[in-house]
């Protein structure tokens, strides 16, 4: 019987309803679609630097992270035992060198990673991010250049670049490798100076024999804290360090940090303007029904009776503004998701100058959407407090007179 009442209420009172059901609509989209922009922009951060490239955790020779040095290396049968653990899915194991490329009259010092990289089409899609050329396979001698770097120096399919640097324990390293493909790691600063060449030619290259620098563990399901602890507790750590992604890139985490807080400070402004919008809606509201109130209450109907059916009409607009607002958003989410807001111009520099891709796509993580509509539901049942007391107050003869 109440809940009739209170349906027809709503639609009696058209205006009314409509005033705070799009009040509610516009607080519910504007809401989840910033907070998706924004957990989407650490998600697009993350995979680009971590998840296709640097992975959750790394296991090095202790202090090879503090000094890249081809010295602070290890072999890969010290933790071949890894494999055994639940937690573990695969070993990539590297070797991260550097050394000056030469072509004709042009240099560049370059980073040389020496990889699996039959492996690596199954670890992190290597193969998928090939723009120009063919892949290497895993008897070629040839190498892949990051798109960047050939445009800096002018490259071409089948040019041979001639690298000499310093190799393991001070030997010389040099050698002449032809280019097979060109590739894009997604990120600017790894495309401007990043060389790939089979973990083998890697280690007779710098004369390290069985030796790799870096091992990428990959983990089974997405908890990397309980993979770490595994990892840690199955080496010899006074000889290995295994890092994290939080450990390797501290800056990334401080930029998350800080980014989430000042997105938590303009979601609070936002949460205050709509919660002062809300009340002085439902204050002039409440104010005009002030007669309806008082002549229920004269006819007999109790104060509590009164109550209930307000607070009715204020849970079914409630309900029906979030519903509404979820239905417009998402696929707003999802045309942002697939089609991702292209930063360019002096943004496109400063994200660029992080080693991000200039792209914001949006998350479309379930939770986030109804997070932010509970807290405008909540939002809406408190600010109608005001309603209840008014109610509760009410002098039936005063409310008539008006």
């Amino acid at each position: 019987m109440l809940l009739k009442l209170a349906w027809r209420n709503i639609f009696r009172n058209k205006r009314r309803s409509l005033i705070t059901i799009s009040s509610i609509v516009f607080a519910v989209v504007f809401a989840v679609f910033m907070r998706s922009l924004q957990f989407g922009a650490y998600g697009n951060m993350l995979k680009n630097i971590v998840g296709s490239y640097m992975g959750y955790i790394q296991v090095h020779q202790q202090g090879f992270w503090a000094e890249k040095t081809l010295d602070n290396s290890f072999s890969n049968s010290d933790i071949d035992h890894l494999l055994e653990l639940d937690e573990v899915s695969y070993l990539s194991q590297r070797i991260e060198g550097f050394a000056l490329a030469s072509k004709d009259d042009n240099s560049k010092p370059v980073a040389i990673l020496g990889l699996d990289a039959l492996q690596e089409k199954d670890n992190i899609h290597l193969d998928d991010k090939l723009v120009e050329g063919n892949y290497i396979g895993g008897n070629s001698n040839g190498i892949l250049v990051a798109k960047g770097l050939k445009k800096i120096m002018s490259l071409n399919l089948g040019d041979s670049l001639v690298f000499l640097g310093q190799g393991y324990q001070g030997s010389i390293a040099s050698g002449s490798y032809p280019i097979n493909g060109f590739i894009d790691l997604k990120t600017p600063e790894l495309n401007k100076r990043t060389v790939v060449m089979n973990l083998v030619d890697a280690q007779d290259f710098f004369g390290m024999s069985v030796m790799i620098t870096t091992s990428v563990v990959g983990i089974n399901g997405d908890d990397w804290q309980a993979a770490q602890k595994a990892v840690i507790q199955a080496v010899d750590t006074s000889q290995l360090e295994i890092l994290s992604w939080e450990e390797m890139l501290p800056e990334i985490v401080q930029l998350i940090i800080v980014d989430k807080a000042g997105g938590t400070f303009v979601l609070l402004i936002l949460y205050s303007i709509i919660t002062f919008s809300l009340f002085g809606t439902v204050l002039m509201l409440t104010e005009e029904r002030s007669f309806e109130y008082g002549v229920l209450t004269a006819i007999g109907m109790a104060k509590s009776k009164v109550v209930y059916v307000a607070i009715l009409e204020t849970i079914l607009m409630a309900i029906t503004g979030v519903l509404i607002g979820l239905v417009v958003v998402f696929p707003i989410l999802i045309y942002f998701n697939v089609h991702p807001i292209n930063l360019s111009g002096q943004m496109q520099e400063v994200v660029e100058k992080f080693g991000f891709e200039a792209l914001i796509p949006t998350s479309l993580d379930p939770s986030i959407a109804l997070t932010h509509a509970s807290i405008i539901f909540i939002i809406v049942l408190i600010v109608n407090i005001y309603t209840i007391v008014r109610i509760k107050n009410l002098e039936p003869v005063k409310a008539m007179r008006r």
